[in-house]
């Protein structure tokens, strides 16, 4: 199913998200509630989903005073993004809230941990990775669920890390590091699979995967995916970091001398989330301070 180019829209209006819902999961982080009050300011209704049962009250507080200053909604909902029989049951939920439909998605929930590779329990490796990768697959699911039933384009940002690309100096986190990459490649498979019908061979193998391979596909209006990948950020946790002398060494290892504030990123997102991205899908905008250039 394609969709014109959108280039009617007024060059002020390019970054504005007005009538539509954007999912925001690591809701209650720092990232998650800095993009969240951008998307509030924007013309956009946010949906906040975090593992804590409530957000921090003042930070809350805040959220709730910008959508009533700019005529949008914030709701936060309680959800572990790796369970996969809670996410539908949360989404019955929103459902019922919602003044419009989902549109977007700022998948945030992320998970780190540095041991040596030799030393690394296994069962920390595997949560990372179920975080990481599997979480961020099940609500893209979700969202991409939603924008099919009501019949919508949206975009998908994922946040996937600099860390996919490379491998940080100096700091031992293979986990976390090979979760990122495969970000990057979900990106590009659910870009492809979303973006048109055309890029999916008709029929499908019979398997486990596909009990019903003779069903025939329906076609649905383009949904978008695309990354970022953010170089380092300061935020809450970074204090031990700081302690250590990691900050200041992160500091010399890109072109602009300092690591990132959440701030930085509502812009990317914003963009990507928007009308001003509607050719963009698949890719990977990496924000780093120069850090992979170098």
């Amino acid at each position: 199913m394609t969709f014109p180019a959108e280039v009617q829209i007024p060059t002020q209006d390019l970054f504005r998200l007005d009538g539509r819902s954007i999912f925001i999961s690591g809701g209650a982080g720092a990232v998650g509630t800095t993009i969240g009050k951008a998307i509030l300011e924007s013309g956009g209704d946010a949906v906040f989903s975090d593992m804590v049962s409530s957000p921090d009250p003042d930070t809350w507080k805040s959220l709730e005073d910008t959508a009533t200053k700019n005529g949008t909604k914030a709701w936060y909902h309680q959800l572990d993004i790796t369970d996969a029989e809670s996410v539908p049951k949360v989404f019955d939920d929103i459902r019922k809230e919602l003044r419009f439909p989902f549109r977007g998605l700022v998948a945030c929930a992320g998970i780190s941990g540095e041991c040596d590779a030799c030393d690394y329990p296994i069962d920390v490796f595997r949560k990372i990775v179920d975080v990481n990768l599997t979480g961020t697959f099940l609500i893209t699911q979700a969202v991409a669920k939603e924008m099919h039933a009501a019949e919508v384009t949206g975009s998908m940002v994922l946040i996937a890390s600099m860390s996919g690309l490379v491998a940080n100096k100096g700091i031992n986190t293979a986990p976390y590091n090979a979760s990122k990459s495969a970000i990057h490649q979900l990106t590009r498979s659910l870009a492809a699979e979303w973006g048109h019908p055309q890029n999916t061979f008709p029929g499908r193998t019979p398997g486990d995967a596909n009990p019903n391979p003779n069903e025939e596909r329906k076609p649905y209006p383009p949904i978008r995916v695309n990354s970022v990948s953010p170089g380092h950020i300061e935020t809450p946790i970074t204090g031990a970091a700081k302690q250590r002398g990691l900050v200041s060494q992160w500091e010399k290892q890109n072109m602009l001398g300092r690591i990132s504030q959440a701030e930085e990123y509502r812009a990317p997102i914003l963009f990507l989330l928007a009308p001003g991205s509607s050719f963009m899908t698949g890719a990977d905008l990496r924000v780093d301070g120069g850090h992979c250039a170098w």
